[in-house]
């Protein structure tokens, strides 16, 4: 078994650095940052390092120094809000630097709509990757980053390509679609898994489905494809896989190999060899024991073995995986997590409105858009202006992308929000609107 310390960690990541693992990166410009990082640290001595930027250089230097010294590692989203940021400072201020070592902290969003943290190790992140590697009987995991390296579906093709001496291709999703073959002529796109969100599949089938479909294998994850997306991909014939996975489980628990979808097979595939899947009774909710599985949400450690998100599923004969619903109001839009509660709050906050409800519909490219319904308070306001109040307060994605002005919001006689009757509201005001 591998002793995944930080001096061997870090020799790792300058080995491969110095043989080409950064495609297109400036591996010694990394390599005398990360170096310059690990005497800063070692003088200043932080309890923890947050992680916040959008700089590649940046971002991997940091990240290696990080490791190296075993100091406790938060990953963070450099577009949180105000309200967002303040959450993490009191998270982080829970930090024992003796207790808390060689943790990397992935943020991830609770029931109520708070930031969490998953709390994960080399061991349960090297866990994910040897799983991904035997389940498509690869031996070098070559990958084309288009997504954020501090969420977890980004950070885990840098340690798959990492630990299995791939390479790794960092793109800027908005350039990619306007100029695809700047990494046509940079590599083989068939030697090369690319992972993207179906708001990201949809917009580039729109562009160029050939281009896609050079690639070795699409990896489709965090959130729902709808119907028409998935026969759109198999039309035009892409090596697309289907997947299944959270930040708690350091991504994919199952998949759907490019052969399977291909054949008209639209589920999210068979569990990977590191995880097992249960349904418990009666409501089939699912249930996952994976040794990739987090250690809890910082600062809290898991007293069980397993973790049951919020997802319900059904195996079909076969051992493929449908998901079939979710226990909460989660709304998923392009790939990230919204949770109503918190986009209900900030509007609230503003004063400006006398009632609201957020909910999520379903739309082509986001899988899903957050819509707010409100009740105006004596004076009228516009959705820019609530847009406008809010910004700043929660993540651009969580604010409504459509803004429905009613006289009432539906509840029953206990107060509670009459979720059908307000679907079939949106849905009339929208059409008339269309």
């Amino acid at each position: 078994m591998i002793e995944y310390d930080g001096e061997w960690i870090y020799a790792l990541f300058c080995q491969q650095l110095k043989s080409g693992w950064l495609v297109g990166g400036e591996s010694q410009s990394i390599i005398d940052r990360s170096n310059q990082k690990v005497a800063d640290f070692t003088r200043h001595q932080p309890n923890f390092i947050s992680i916040s930027t959008t700089d590649l250089t940046e971002f991997i230097a940091d990240f290696m120094a990080g490791c190296r010294l075993g100091i406790p590692i938060f990953l963070c989203n450099p577009y949180w809000g105000d309200t967002e940021w303040e959450q993490v400072s009191k998270i982080t201020s829970q930090v024992n630097p003796q207790q808390h070592q060689n943790l990397i902290m992935i943020p991830t969003g609770g029931s109520t709509g708070a930031i969490k943290f998953a709390t994960h190790t080399w061991e349960t992140l090297s866990a994910s990757v040897w799983g991904f590697q035997e389940f498509y009987a690869v031996d070098k995991i070559n990958a084309i980053c288009t997504l954020p390296l501090y969420h977890v579906s980004g950070l885990m093709q840098l340690i798959r390509s990492i630990i299995t001496d791939g390479r790794l291709l960092v793109s800027n999703f908005q350039q990619l679609c306007i100029e695809p073959n700047l990494i046509t002529n940079q590599i083989e796109l068939d030697d090369y898994f690319i992972s993207l969100v179906p708001t990201q599949l949809a917009k580039l089938l729109d562009l160029d489905p050939k281009w896609l479909a050079q690639f070795q294998t699409i990896l489709l994850g965090g959130a729902p494809p709808n119907l028409d997306l998935l026969n759109r991909a198999r039309s035009a014939q892409l090596s697309l896989a289907l997947t299944y996975g959270m930040t708690e489980t350091a991504s994919q628990v199952t998949s759907l190999k490019p052969a399977e979808f291909l054949a008209g097979n639209n589920s999210c595939g068979r569990v990977l060899p590191h995880a097992k899947i249960k349904l418990r009774s009666p409501n089939c909710e699912i249930q996952i024991e994976a040794k990739s599985l987090m250690l809890g949400y910082f600062p809290v450690f898991n007293s069980s073995a397993d973790f049951e998100p919020d997802d319900l599923g059904s195996f079909d004969s076969d051992g493929y995986l449908t998901i079939i619903g979710r226990t909460s109001g989660k709304i998923i839009t392009g790939g990230e997590n919204v949770f109503p509660i918190e986009v209900i709050n900030a509007i609230m906050l503003t004063g400006l409105v006398a009632d609201v409800w957020v909910i999520g519909l379903l739309d082509r490219y986001w899988g899903q858009i957050v819509v707010a319904v409100y009740v105006e308070n004596n004076i009228p306001v516009s959705g820019d202006t609530l847009s406008q109040a809010i910004s700043g307060k929660i993540s651009k994605y969580k604010i409504p992308k459509h803004w429905v002005v009613v006289d009432l919001i539906p509840r029953n006689s206990l107060g509670k929000v009459l979720i059908p009757e307000i679907e079939k509201l949106l849905r009339a005001k929208l059409d008339r609107n269309s």
